[in-house]
């Protein structure tokens, strides 16, 4: 059971953290494109969504060959730590924040931008306020984005090494039992797993039911 929770509040704990880390740039650039027109934004906007669709296992692949001894920061000695767990959720995170972020934008009334514009706001609150409109979009979007990374195998497998006590997370933990032959134990820990989305998820409906105008 002490192996359970500590993979649970590790999985929940680095997932949190990389959205967090993801949404500071994130959330910026998905109001800046959201409201941008032009082949640049386009460009960025295609770049995001096929960001999107890389499997974990390259991306974890990307970042094992940056943190790897002989990779340009192996000197860090970030391999195997849950720090590089990290610095690989958050490249899942941010693509998902920025593509989804920006339709939500995208998706505002067209007299948004107009009303904007008449009241000469800068480009700055232009975009705060754009966040704040499609509040809903922006919430949907980290928590795909959370989803993702809390159920992600290839990242924290390939960087974080599986380490008892150190790096193993509900995934690797899932892995490793079924790799072990013991189904029924994989199989608990995945309707945990599955516990933990269905709870992120009441908290944040119940968060909308409470703060939605009377």
């Amino acid at each position: 059971m002490s192996d359970v929770v500590a993979a649970s509040t590790l999985s929940l704990g680095l997932s949190l953290t990389a959205v967090a880390l993801a949404a500071v740039p994130g959330i910026p650039l998905a109001a800046a494109l959201g409201l941008a027109r032009g082949r640049r934004r386009d460009a960025l906007l295609v770049a995001a969504r096929v960001a999107m669709s890389f499997p974990t296992v390259v991306v974890g692949l990307l970042v094992y060959g940056l943190l790897s001894r002989r990779g340009p920061l192996g000197g860090l000695g970030l391999l195997y730590t849950p720090t590089a767990i990290v610095a690989g959720e958050v490249l899942l995170a941010l693509p998902l924040i920025v593509a989804l972020g920006a339709a939500a934008v995208g998706a505002l009334d067209p007299r948004f931008r107009d009303t904007a514009r008449s009241l000469q706001l800068g480009a700055v609150r232009t975009a705060r306020l754009a966040v704040g409109e499609a509040r809903d979009g922006f919430v949907a979007a980290l928590l795909v984005a959370f989803a993702r990374c809390v159920t992600e195998l290839g990242v924290a497998l390939l960087v974080g090494g599986n380490l008892r006590g150190s790096t193993r997370t509900l995934t690797t933990a899932i892995a490793l039992e079924t790799s072990r032959g013991d189904f029924a134990h994989g199989l608990a820990l995945g309707a945990v797993l599955v516990a933990v989305a269905v709870l992120v998820n009441l908290v944040v409906a119940v968060g909308f039911r409470g703060a939605a105008p009377r």
